[in-house]
């Protein structure tokens, strides 16, 4: 025996002498008090001889050494990390292994989008009598319809604009360059010229030492194309083809794969699913609401300062306002741009447009957010922008599109499985105490 073992004992048992001995004083008070004159016999501290032999390993594990030995705040924190790294790993491979399928994930995921767009108007003509599969495919082809129209009307808009714009784009060149001339820096005009030229044969002495490599990559990049148009055609498809049916078979595909949970937590995940789904359709709402509204103001606004392109620039931040934040800002960056190169007062346009775009955000963000989203669906800025980056990092353009409708979705569907716990909890209380139950739904509509 170690002697910290042996010293560990004896401490035990001198703690057992030292509460042995207060209890026989107070039962000899205890006598005194009841008159009894019976000597009270002394019972001291028992020696090393007269106690048993003590498991050391015993007392250790009956004493919990880590809790003696180990701070609380310590045992908590390791617990908490080693569970963290655990959820961390996990989220990390599932990352790594969707980003090696994004040929079916961004689909899905688009598909997913459109039918929480498209599916309140199926099933409004579903509740007015339509067949099922009719309504989901009128819907599905009136949305793909009016999206292939507008983008087509604003293409060849943006096609008809650009001589235009080039042409503001030299004429603001060609002022830049006498405001060099006559301006504050005094610079003569031949020596722009020889800049310029020296510029002008840099870069054609560049073309001319990198054809090779230039003809090469110009073949990678066409084969890169021709098999980027593949992959697109290939998810169009599989995005129109699962679109059709989350639209149709939606409840029906959750049911499905619900039941494939144990029943103790099948009825609370469909519940949870549910409320998820309806979580999204309001945001994909709202967000349709919102981006209209700067895509209006904007617009306009470009339109009265006879901006050129400024219907591709509408389109530009309607499009932009489905990434909340970061689209509105690099949307509202391009037509400022444009507004400071293509036109004849360009700063004082650009300094227009950037009021104007700073103005819209600020109205979005303070009025219409607040009001359009309700309590399930508000995400905090600084979530949205992590979600956003992550989602950019991970799957590029598509992953930051995605990111804030996946958010919204784990936050709906988390709220949802709190209220069906708190209602359960009431539902059993009220049965113990001999009442009638709440009805879970009933009682979860009173928890939000």
């Amino acid at each position: 025996m170690s002697r910290f073992r042996r010293t560990t004992a004896r401490a035990r048992q001198l703690w057992i002498g030292m509460r042995l001995n207060p209890y026989a004083e107070r039962v000899g008070a205890a006598r005194a008090r009841r008159g009894e004159d019976e000597p009270v016999p002394a019972i001291t501290a028992p020696s090393d001889d007269d106690l048993p032999p003590i498991d050391v390993a015993e007392t250790a594990d009956d004493e919990n050494l880590e809790r003696r030995y180990v701070p609380v705040g310590l045992a908590v924190g390791a617990a908490w990390a080693w569970r963290m790294l655990v959820i961390g790993a996990m989220i990390a491979v599932v990352l790594w292994l969707l980003s090696h399928v994004t040929i079916v994930v961004i689909p899905i995921a688009i598909s997913f989008l459109l039918a929480a767009m498209l599916q309140p108007l199926a099933a409004w003509l579903i509740r007015h009598g339509w067949n099922r599969s009719l309504a989901s495919i009128l819907v599905l082809i009136a949305g793909v319809g009016v999206v292939v129209l507008v983008m087509t009307f604003v293409v060849r808009q943006f096609i008809d604009s650009v001589p235009e714009f080039w042409n503001q784009i030299e004429v603001g060149l060609q002022r830049a360059q006498e405001w060099l001339e006559g301006g504050p820096w005094g610079l003569d005009g031949a020596e722009i010229a020889a800049f310029l030229a020296n510029i002008q044969d840099q870069v054609t002495d560049w073309f001319s030492d990198n054809s090779q490599s230039l003809v090469q990559s110009g073949v990678d990049i066409a084969g890169t194309t021709l098999s980027g148009l593949g992959y697109f055609f290939t998810g169009l498809f599989l995005c129109l083809f699962a679109t059709y049916f989350f639209i149709r078979d939606g409840r029906k595909i959750w049911n499905f794969l619900t039941g494939m949970l144990p029943a103790a937590g099948r009825d609370s995940m469909r519940y949870a699913g549910g409320a998820g789904w309806s979580t999204l359709v309001q945001y994909m709402r709202t967000v349709i609401v919102v981006a209209a509204v700067d895509a209006i103001f904007i617009g306009l606004g470009l339109w009265l300062l006879d901006i050129p392109l400024w219907l591709p620039l509408t389109t530009l931040v309607f499009l932009g306002a489905f990434i909340p934040i970061v689209g509105a800002t690099v949307s509202g960056a391009v037509a400022v741009v444009v507004a400071l190169v293509g036109t004849e007062n360009g700063l004082w346009n650009a300094v227009i447009v950037l009021a104007i775009v700073l103005a819209v955000q600020q109205i979005e963000s303070n009025l219409l957010q607040p009001i359009l989203m309700s309590r399930a669906v508000k995400l905090h800025p600084l979530a949205i922008i992590l979600a956003v980056t992550a989602g950019g990092f991970t799957f590029g353009i598509m992953g930051a599109l995605i990111a804030v409708p996946v958010l919204a979705i784990i936050n709906g569907t988390v709220r949802a499985l709190n209220r069906y716990r708190d209602a359960r909890r009431e539902a059993e209380s009220a049965e113990a105490a001999g009442t009638d139950p709440t009805d879970l739904g009933e009682a979860s509509a009173q928890t939000t």
